[in-house]
């Protein structure tokens, strides 16, 4: 299908059909004119050609009996000698012309017969009816015209001519002829006044050739062919109306080019190449109708056949030229719509959307109080003009109330704007990072935050992506360098081991084994806890989840670190509802939770004090509270003491690795729970919550 629009031979095609199609409907488009006066006519007598061939014998016969003043007046003139040299071929001119209208007028020579009368109708001067014959029974209908002439000449005024006889004809018995009359005459003698009867019969053949007969027989003609003259110009323009949509189509199409290509005419601005172009189609579309006028006046005459058919294409060309005219003009327009350059190769679209940028951008420019001071202005001075004229002027208080729809729209559509805007920044620190707002049909300085708003979002997501990627990194890094540490220590725990099996005469070496089994076990524990730590972190380990006694699995715990915590004269006290507690949880996961909450106290509490341990359940929850005295001052924040690798110890002389607390935190939510730390002076505090199973 590209390849056809863009073809040569078919855009030469299209606009053939187009011109030749043009050129036929504008020859069946002049007969279809011409013969429509026949076609809507009752009778051939009422046709605009009958009547114009009608009125023209009627002003030959007027103008014959002026001819015949003027005669009169010449042989006066000879007779008393004022005459000039040329009066007697005067005198013959005005024989000879009255002697050829006679001829005109005889019924051998026409179809037309008349009466002319006297003012009184007594006496007949002239007329082509025979002896005993009446107009009345003789044509089709009488016509009457009534008509006087008013004559005068100058004295002394050798060169008269009377073509200085001026007349006026009106129809029906108003009519008045007048004579310029000079300052001085000899006198003036009473006006001539006539009456014309005339008509043409019904029945008019070929035997008497005149303009009636022709007019009868272009009736005749014209109703037979009406109907296929205008069938052909209906067919013959819609086929010029494919041509045209053919030519359109193709046009901006060329040979292997996927996109619209701009001609000469687009080089041209569009209203510029309009008022051009429409000058001449509307100049050949004058032309076009004073042409048909021509033609239809030379249909008249018997003998213009000839001409009749050079008028016709000559009018049928001028058309077709008026349908090139036109094509070109759509063509263009066509050419730009398709490439979508009709704006900017418009010479008044550019002018006005110079003018309304400059002024939007100045208005955007400006701070936004200004806008809305200004805003108000022209809103505040709109309403007084509109007030002003709204009490006697009903469409102006229709545009005053048109104005507050139109304020009030303005401000909803900013308020929805606004809202859209808290919302998103709602969702945004809630966390929804992605949450993106769609900034169209924004007001434009909430379009410009909401734009802000946006690239914070973008950014504080990937500060996040980073912090992750780093979290990510030192996780891998830990569980690698841990990796890697376990095999080099458990050959030196071995080795260890096999030491302490061999006997050693020197007290000092047993000293050295035992303080290299201490720090290869402390060691071995840290690589433990930053491996677990690691994946607990990353949520890489996995949980299965079942009920477990809390009540039990404390008792368990605090056998286990109670020769430590004797040691360190620490006393435990224990809080537990009765019955057995209940809690939905990993039981290895949250073993090492007390585990690592008794150790924090074994390393950190203050000797010769008491440790708390509260069990408490309620609510679907079951919390394990654990409270002692730090043996060194807490200046550190409960969410900093959470973090990896801190400590109480600020000077790090105990054996801790920072990492116990975070390890709980981790393993707890991973079971579904919460931890949480409260600092209060020395008073250390931390609350184990877990989900409480049935």
């Amino acid at each position: 299908m590209n390849r056809l629009q863009g073809s040569l031979a078919w855009k030469v095609c299209a606009w053939s059909v187009l011109l030749i199609a043009a050129f036929s409907s504008g020859v069946f488009g002049v007969r279809t004119l011409m013969g429509l006066d026949s076609a809507t006519s009752g009778s051939w007598q009422d046709t605009m050609q009958f009547r114009r061939a009608l009125a023209g014998r009627r002003e030959e016969i007027v103008t014959a009996v002026q001819t015949e003043r003027n005669l009169v007046l010449w042989e006066k003139s000879i007779q008393e000698g004022t005459a000039g040299d040329l009066a007697y071929a005067d005198v013959k001119f005005f024989q000879q012309e009255l002697g050829e209208t006679e001829k005109r007028f005889q019924r051998e020579n026409t179809w037309f017969r008349f009466r002319l009368l006297s003012a009184g109708g007594q006496e007949v001067y002239w007329s082509n009816l025979e002896e005993g014959e009446t107009l009345t029974d003789t044509v089709a209908q009488v016509e009457y015209h009534a008509f006087a002439i008013e004559e005068a000449l100058a004295e002394g005024d050798e060169d008269w001519d009377a073509g200085g006889i001026e007349f006026r004809i009106e129809e029906e018995n108003s009519a008045t002829f007048s004579v310029d009359i000079p300052a001085e005459t000899d006198g003036v003698e009473s006006p001539d006044r006539f009456v014309l009867e005339y008509g043409v019969p019904e029945k008019v053949t070929e035997a008497v050739s005149d303009e009636f007969s022709a007019a009868k027989a272009a009736y005749k003609e014209n109703w037979a062919n009406f109907e296929q003259h205008l069938t052909g110009t209906l067919i013959l323009f819609g086929v010029s109306l494919a041509g045209l949509w053919m030519v359109l189509w193709t046009s901006g199409h060329k040979a292997g080019e996927e996109t619209v290509v701009l001609g000469w005419q687009e080089k041209v601005f569009f209203d510029v190449y309009l008022l051009a172009m429409g000058s001449v189609a509307v100049l050949l579309a004058m032309g076009e109708l004073l042409a048909v006028d021509i033609l239809y006046e030379w249909s008249f005459r018997a003998d213009s056949e000839e001409f009749m058919k050079l008028g016709t294409a000559a009018a049928a060309g001028v058309f077709t030229c008026c349908m090139g005219a036109v094509t070109l003009i759509l063509r263009t327009l066509a050419v730009r719509l398709k490439s979508g350059s009709l704006g900017r190769t418009t010479l008044l679209c550019r002018v006005v959307t110079w003018m309304v940028s400059t002024i939007h951008e100045f208005f955007l420019d400006l701070p936004v109080t200004w806008k809305a001071v200004l805003s108000y202005g022209v809103y505040f001075f709109a309403n007084l003009l509109f007030l002003a004229g709204a009490r006697r002027n009903a469409l102006i208080a229709f545009l005053w109330l048109l104005l507050h729809a139109v304020v009030l729209l303005l401000l909803c559509w900013w308020t929805v704007g606004f809202q859209r805007l808290r919302k998103a920044a709602t969702t945004i620190a809630g966390g929804d990072l992605e949450y993106q707002i769609d900034t169209q049909h924004l007001p434009h300085d909430l379009r410009l935050q909401a734009e802000d708003l946006n690239n914070i979002s973008v950014g504080l997501a990937g500060a996040v992506d980073e912090k992750m990627k780093s979290e990510r990194f030192k996780a891998e890094l830990i569980t690698n360098v841990s990796h890697d540490l376990k095999t080099p220590l458990t050959s030196i725990l071995n080795y260890v081991s096999l030491l302490k099996t061999t006997e050693q005469a020197d007290p000092k070496a047993r000293e050295y084994i035992e303080v290299l089994e201490r720090k290869s076990q402390r060691l071995k524990k840290l690589t433990e806890d930053l491996v677990e730590a690691s994946k607990a972190s990353t949520g890489v380990l996995s949980v299965q989840r079942e009920k477990i006694g809390m009540s039990q699995l404390v008792d368990q715990a605090l056998g286990e670190w109670e020769e430590k915590l004797e040691g360190k004269k620490l006393t435990v006290v224990t809080t537990q509802p009765e019955g057995e507690t209940w809690v939905y949880a990993d039981g290895r996961h949250l073993w090492r939770v007390i585990d690592n909450l008794l150790s924090n106290c074994a390393k950190y509490a203050l000797e010769g004090t008491r440790i708390y341990l509260d069990l408490a359940r309620g609510r679907g929850q079951v919390s394990l509270s654990v409270k002692n005295i730090s043996r060194e001052a807490l200046n550190i924040p409960p969410e900093r003491l959470m973090e990896r690798f801190v400590r109480g110890d600020a000077s790090r002389t105990t054996e801790g690795s920072g990492l116990g607390l975070s390890i709980a935190r981790s393993l707890t939510e991973l079971q579904g729970g919460s931890f949480e730390l409260a600092v209060d002076g020395d008073l250390f505090k931390a609350i184990v919550s877990l989900p409480q199973a049935n």
